[in-house]
């Protein structure tokens, strides 16, 4: 089977700008802040309100809670697995289950679900993240937005939803903020008086995981042009085509990224765990506990990996570009050591350029190694081993998120783009 490339079906102009993923004053600087980042373990968890829970609805997905993340009601089934409480709060992705006060979790698009009576529901949090740079969370109800939610370090009482029409509702609660914002921990959610959670309906047989960077995590999608910096408030994974492509495949997803992250390299070099060494962690900031990968096992992982590795600073092809594929073969065979049966859909772009850096050919490099690891492991008989490649975005056309990252116009292309090229192979 000979590598395939899925086009985009709008021609992108390449990029000819600056490439840089940086960082504001919540962070200080231009790479990734791993201080501050408290935090914690892995597992499963039940929560200690003891309430149940329900899908939190689909945002134009058609029914099921596609946000991405675990089945928990599936008990024994590890294909969906995963931390639940009870039958009626569904939690959707990686959390850490180890402290009975309720489970916590830092990875962006983690949510939790629930169903509900009445016209209001509150929820209680412990988070680390400071009150003027919070952790953001999309409010779901009955399946349309509705809202933000900015949950801080100064409180623990938040009020989710209120002036609902009277009966039951849906909601779904999804991180928009990646773990550098800070590590959340979930303690109740509590209907107003005299209402009551509902059980949780099953949670979609599709599963979907996404391992990448700041492109898969939403880093600004909700800035203004290319010139702001990095902020928690206009970070949005919730519009990111990671938890795009899930929601137009009706798929949950569990979605592992760090902003500045790399395969073999990150961003400018910078001294920090690469993606392959934090892959394997329940919260992203803390080495154990480890996840349990038979407790939550995708019918489709997608990597967007590379384009840190060639970012600034790139060294030249005879130092670098065999350490590069060494790096991506082997987080591939880890993946696929995890999961046998997945199709596994590597990619490259938007923001991969041979124009920046000067003299870098950062595009073509990357894809030409990474379909050399298709290739290699196609001609090894593993066919389920995919190519995909984003188009350079267009910031005339589509507009440009913070500090050059991709808009929310070009992640609803690239989601189009990867959800096609599932089905095809996938025949979903």
């Amino acid at each position: 089977m000979t590598t395939s490339a899925y086009s985009h079906p709008f021609p992108f102009p390449k990029l000819a700008g600056v490439l840089c993923i940086a960082w504001s004053a919540l962070v200080g600087a231009c790479g990734d802040d791993s201080s501050g980042q408290t935090s914690g373990t892995g597992g499963g968890a039940s929560t200690s309100s003891g309430s149940g829970s329900g899908t939190g609805g689909s945002d134009n997905q058609g029914g099921n809670d596609n946000q991405g993340g675990n089945d928990n009601q599936g008990g024994g089934d590890n294909q969906g697995g995963g931390p639940s409480s009870g039958d009626t709060i569904r939690f959707i992705g990686r959390f850490d289950t180890t402290d009975p006060a309720g489970p916590r979790f830092s990875w962006p698009g983690s949510a939790i679900a629930t169903r509900f009576t009445g016209t209001s529901i509150s929820a209680r949090f412990n988070d680390t993240a400071p009150q003027d740079a919070p952790d953001y969370f999309q409010v779901v109800i009955d399946g349309k937005p509705e809202g933000v939610l900015a949950v801080h370090s100064q409180e623990d009482l938040y009020v989710v939803a209120e002036g609902l029409a009277d009966g039951e509702h849906d909601l779904l609660l999804h991180r928009r903020t990646e773990t550098l914002v800070g590590v959340t921990q979930f303690l109740e959610f509590i209907p107003e008086q005299g209402e009551q959670l509902l059980p949780a309906p099953p949670a979609p047989e599709r599963r979907i995981e996404v391992i990448g960077d700041s492109i898969s995590a939403g880093y600004g999608i909700d800035g203004l042009n290319e010139t702001c910096p990095f902020t928690s408030a206009t970070e949005n994974n919730y519009l990111a085509y990671s938890a795009l492509t899930a929601r137009m495949l009706e798929a949950d997803a569990t979605i592992i990224a760090w902003s500045g992250r790399g395969v073999y390299r990150n961003y400018d070099g910078e001294a920090v765990e690469p993606m392959p060494e934090i892959y394997g962690r329940t919260i992203a900031s803390e080495a154990q506990p480890a996840w349990d990968f038979s407790s939550w096992v995708p019918q489709v992982v997608v990597i967007n990996l590379g384009t840190n590795d060639f970012s600034i600073n790139v060294p030249g092809p005879a130092t670098f570009d065999a350490p590069f594929k060494q790096a991506y073969a082997g987080l591939v065979e880890t993946v696929r050591g995890h999961y046998p049966e997945a199709h596994i859909f590597t990619t490259v772009g938007p923001m991969l350029s041979d124009s920046y850096p000067p003299d870098a050919n950062a595009l073509t490099r990357a894809r030409t190694l990474i379909t050399e690891v298709v290739d290699e492991r196609t001609d090894g008989g593993d066919t389920r081993v995919h190519f995909v490649e984003f188009p350079p975005h267009d910031g005339a056309v589509n507009g440009l998120g913070c500090d050059y990252h991709p808009s929310a116009k070009t992640n609803e292309l690239m989601a189009e783009q990867l959800a096609e090229a599932i089905k095809e192979e996938v025949g979903w």
